[in-house]
């Protein structure tokens, strides 16, 4: 199935409907009590990946993000990189394509958080679609994210499509996404 490129959400430049929870994060970041593994659940389509990238936008490109209309400014360089996957202090796995990688392959991952960031500023690892992750890289995983080096910070998208570990759960502040009726289709409309 081939989305259109504005329905990718790492390319949806407004946010809709989740101002609450970007504020919240932007709160918890400045004040330096964002925590080490924070995981959004909700089901699929609700805007966590969307809120974790205007989230990521604000932190790493404040200059170009509006914070008041909260939108993306697409022609920045910081977007530029982050679409493509290679800005240095963010790491994005999809459990769309993690499925089947191997154990061999979050000890990658491993070596690459234990590693010093370039810039000397917060790293994020984005694990989207986490449930999709297969038990052995999920119980590999468990192990980086019970001892996270002081500038790693894991976000994890649950979209509830399958059931997750509960230890995951268990290491993760959860936030629970929901939509009124009345915003989410004020989203689909907008």
């Amino acid at each position: 199935m081939i989305l259109k490129e504005s329905n990718i959400p790492k390319s949806s430049l407004t946010l809709f409907g989740l101002d609450k929870n970007f504020d919240l994060l932007i709160t918890l970041h400045e004040s330096k009590r964002f925590p080490k593994v924070l995981m959004f659940t909700g089901e699929k389509g609700l805007g966590k990946f969307t809120l974790t990238s205007h989230f990521l936008h604000y932190i790493f490109d404040k200059e170009n993000y509006d914070i008041k209309n909260k939108i993306i400014e697409e022609k920045s360089e910081f977007h530029s990189q982050y679409l493509n996957n290679i800005h240095p202090s963010i790491i994005y796995l999809s459990g769309q394509i993690f499925n089947n990688i191997k154990i061999d392959n979050i000890r990658e991952l491993k070596k690459i958080i234990l590693k010093k960031n370039i810039i000397a500023k917060d790293r994020f690892i984005i694990l989207d679609d986490i449930e999709l992750f297969n038990t052995n890289s999920l119980n590999a995983l468990l192990k980086i994210i019970e001892e996270p080096s002081s500038n790693n910070y894991f976000v994890l998208i649950n979209n509830k499509t399958k059931p997750l570990i509960e230890t995951i759960y268990s290491r993760s502040l959860e936030i629970k996404v929901l939509l009124k009726n009345e915003t989410r289709i004020k989203v689909i409309e907008s």
